[in-house]
């Protein structure tokens, strides 16, 4: 059996305590990144044939509207 001292044994076990939240946090913080940029990247549109508000995912200047087909501008506030 491996025989170390009560201060070396709390050493490694804060520092794995650590590591592991360390590791959560990345992970967390990659996964947010990649959620939220896909809906970043949404445009908002408005159609002004039918009055649909619809979005698209591309950063496109132009996009056709899902109701009627028209192709619409994007909003710009």
């Amino acid at each position: 059996m491996i025989d170390i001292g009560f201060s070396w044994f709390t050493l490694l076990y804060v520092a794995a305590g650590l590591l592991t939240v360390f590791g959560l946090w990345l992970y967390y913080d990659w996964r947010d990144k990649h959620l939220y940029d896909r809906d970043r990247a949404r445009v908002a549109f408005h159609c002004i044939k039918c009055g649909q508000v619809y979005s698209a995912r591309k950063r496109a200047e132009v996009a056709k509207c899902p109701s009627c087909g028209f192709e619409n501008q994007k909003l710009k506030f």
